[in-house]
């Protein structure tokens, strides 16, 4: 056999290469159209991510937005919306402002219809109107944006629909539910000294057996006899009504609680809460003082924050509104009908009472004119109408305490260093304020029932085994919904 002529091989490589080069040029097209078609499937699913975030950013922003608000009145609802409305409110001066869809170059409106209120973070849910109507438990708001303008979550697609042709546009929506997840109540517990939430004492108003404006000593308080005083720790994680067996709270997982001025629940009515005879003062009276800038672990100012106002209203040197020097920091002890309350209690003021014997009076409320007040319905906006320093002499009587220069509103509300002292750092008004649960005794075990949140206002900063507050009036629990959050 004769070798191979190299000169005839050329021709048959260069076929060869040739046919290689064809095959390959067909693989690669083909190759490119798969690439193409992924590029072009990864474009749409990122378009349709980034539009899935925008909706939910803004069902998220809004939800937060209008919880926030809700305070168990119709004014709360009206609030919601306003906020709600607010978010998406475009900026003078700028191309956005407010929330925005596709990659941030277009505006949305607002429409009353994407929101919903209701009394538990899965519903029922109640338009607005509804909510207007019957807004003492809503608490809760949600926000689906499947009912703003349908272009909003619309996202035209360019190789989704080639796989599924019913899928040219694809519409994306957002749904969020935003609400409290604690309240402004401190973890303690006192009795509540008359079971009428209201009662005419004199033609002042009397809720619960205390008097607006006046000063007791909370770790004095007993209406079951004259012994010593009832108070208790509240477990400040357990709500009420949950069964079985609860830990008994400590001074040491209470004393957060006690700083912060809440409880980790949403309510604090509808069941027996998990309580703890006596209250340990000694232990967490320095976690109330905070509100006074004074400092201790665990209290931190980032936390708890002092009062706007951090004067002290000593009985005997800052009390310069009332012409008789007070006696006591707050009105005399009584033992009368056999309970351990103060001279105020009575229908009939003891005999020998004297203006001292008052304590200081008015510092932060006003007593209240009965005749404003209406069984069952909630205290107005502007509160109940009021009596004027005139009438001490007929509400305090005898003793008839008189005042020597009473400030124009209420002293805790003054700016002059006669009044008020302010906070070296930034303070919160309102902070002197305890929400303290009133219970409806005599508590038996370790459970109770909540009457109502008394408010009490601390003239002084608290003592080892005294605890002072004037009586503020009845704070709605529903007013009293603290730290949102987003629950789907």
């Amino acid at each position: 056999m004769s070798a191979a002529v190299p000169g005839r091989l050329a021709p048959l490589r260069a076929v060869e290469q040739r046919r290689q080069g064809g095959a390959i040029a067909v693989m690669f097209a083909g190759s490119l159209i798969v690439i193409l078609g992924f590029m072009g499937l990864a474009l749409d699913l990122s378009m349709l991510y980034n539009r899935k975030v925008e909706m939910q950013n803004l069902a998220n922003t809004v939800a937060l937005a209008a919880a926030g608000e809700l305070n168990g009145t119709s004014a709360g609802v009206t609030n919601a919306l306003q906020r709600a409305a607010e978010r998406l409110i475009v900026l003078p001066g700028t191309v956005v402002g407010g929330m925005s869809y596709q990659y941030a170059t277009r505006t949305m409106e607002w429409q009353s219809d994407a929101i919903e209120f209701g009394s538990t973070p899965t519903g029922p849910w109640l338009s607005a109107t509804a909510a207007k109507g019957d807004p003492l438990n809503m608490l809760y708001a949600k926000v689906d944006t499947s009912e703003l303008d349908d272009a909003y979550g619309e996202v035209n697609t360019s190789f989704i629909h080639v796989l599924l042709p019913s899928t040219t546009v694809v519409s994306i929506t957002g749904v969020a539910v935003a609400g409290r997840t604690a309240l402004k109540v401190i973890p303690m517990g006192i009795c509540a000294m008359r079971t009428e939430p209201g009662r005419d004492h004199g033609g002042e108003l009397e809720e619960y057996g205390f008097r607006r404006g006046v000063a007791y000593d909370l770790m004095q308080l007993n209406p079951g006899g004259t012994g010593t005083g009832q108070h208790f720790l509240i477990n400040p994680l357990v709500a009420p009504g949950t069964p079985g067996i609860a830990a008994a709270p400590t001074a040491e997982s209470v004393s957060p609680f006690i700083c912060t001025g809440t409880m980790a629940m949403t309510k604090v009515t509808g069941g027996d809460v998990v309580v703890k005879s006596t209250f340990p003062l000694s232990d967490l009276m320095a976690s109330f003082n905070s509100r006074f800038e004074s400092y201790t672990l665990p209290c931190r100012r980032e936390t708890a924050p002092p009062d706007i106002n951090i004067k002290a209203y000593t009985f005997n040197d800052s009390v310069p509104w009332m012409d008789a020097t007070p006696s006591a920091q707050s009105a005399a002890q009584s033992l009368a009908d056999g309970k351990r309350w103060t001279v105020v209690g009575p229908d009939t003021t003891p005999t020998g009472t004297t203006a001292g014997m008052y304590g200081p009076l008015w510092s932060y409320a006003k007593a209240a004119r009965f005749t404003s007040y209406v069984a069952g319905a909630p205290e107005p906006v502007a509160g109940y109408s009021t009596f004027g320093t005139g009438d001490w002499a007929t509400l305090y009587n005898p003793g008839k305490p008189k005042q020597k220069s009473y400030p124009s509103t209420v002293p805790y509300l003054q700016t002059g260093e006669t009044y008020a002292s302010k906070p070296t750092g930034t303070g919160v008004r309102g902070r002197r304020v305890l929400n303290i649960a009133l219970l409806a005794c005599p508590v038996t075990g370790d459970r109770a029932t909540i009457r109502a949140i008394g408010k009490f206002f601390m003239t002084v900063p608290a003592q080892s085994d005294s605890l002072v507050g004037e009586f503020g009036g009845i704070a709605p629990e529903q007013s009293l919904g603290t730290r949102v959050r987003i629950y789907r």
